[in-house]
């Protein structure tokens, strides 16, 4: 079994979706199309462009070159995560932490898989690292950012709870305890609902992907079984470390609290 080739003139078929949301935008008065036209000329133009790098490095394949590759999309979305959080002390003094949250969540993701679950022959096999690696990779970028987002802000709002409890002898840890649940809550329900309703409510994008390819569904499905269970790890590895970082940002060595600035207001605000 193969799959079913699009050639450029479907292709553009697609277009219409996008040319019946900009319509909707429109007449609904959203403000929306500039941004839909944009984010749909971007998209196109990265996927593309990642499309020809990936037949590059499949045709090319050695060590350094998918390491790199790994490497590059782990930088990326350390400095994405760290853009997202708007609460926090800026990008420059997170970008350490996130990074290190997400490179540790995606390794213990993937590391176990690849040695003794879904081995590659050989061990740097691009189709196998880049595609699951991306995924662990975008995982951890989201939880990281949610985690100290909800983690930041709650340390200005709840400032003065926070430094009574320090007043009374807690520990930062302690005073932060309930606001670092909740924020690690937040991030793992998505993960739980797709536990939950994975194979009731749709069918997840890479088992859809192998058996459009013409794979077995029950390998196709034990596949996604793996994935899945990889991103619940990922997000509680990066979840949890993305919250233990965050008390070098928001304490001080004497345990005082440094309250985040207010996030920057929008343009035109």
């Amino acid at each position: 079994m193969g799959y079913v080739d699009i050639p450029l003139p479907r292709l553009a078929l697609a277009l219409g979706f996008i040319v019946v949301a900009i319509v909707l935008s429109r007449r609904g008065k959203l403000r929306l199309e500039r941004d839909l036209a944009w984010g749909a000329a971007r998209a196109a133009a990265q996927l593309i462009a990642i499309g020809y790098l990936l037949r590059a490095l499949f045709a090319n394949e050695r060590p350094g070159w998918v390491i790199l590759a790994l490497t590059l999309m782990l930088l990326v979305a350390a400095w994405t995560s760290a853009r997202r959080i708007k609460s926090g002390r800026g990008s420059r003094a997170l970008l350490l932490y996130a990074l290190a949250s997400i490179a540790a969540g995606a390794a213990v993701a993937l590391v176990p898989v690849f040695a003794f679950i879904v081995p590659p022959k050989p061990w740097y096999e691009a189709r196998y690292l880049v595609p699951i690696g991306g995924m662990m990779l975008s995982s951890s970028m989201n939880v990281v950012a949610q985690v100290l987002e909800r983690l930041f802000a709650s340390a200005r709002a709840e400032a003065a709870t926070i430094e009574q409890l320090l007043a009374l002898g807690a520990t930062p840890q302690q005073a932060l305890a309930p606001y670092t649940r909740a924020a690690l809550r937040a991030a793992m329900i998505p993960t739980i609902n797709g536990l939950l309703t994975v194979g009731l409510v749709a069918l997840p994008g890479m088992m859809t992907g192998q058996i459009v390819g013409g794979v077995a569904p029950e390998q196709a499905v034990r596949y996604q079984i793996v994935i899945m269970y990889q991103l619940v790890v990922t997000t509680a590895i990066s979840g949890a470390l993305a919250a233990m970082l965050s008390r070098r940002l928001l304490f001080t060595p004497a345990a005082q609290l440094i309250v985040p600035p207010e996030p920057e207001p929008l343009p035109g605000k």
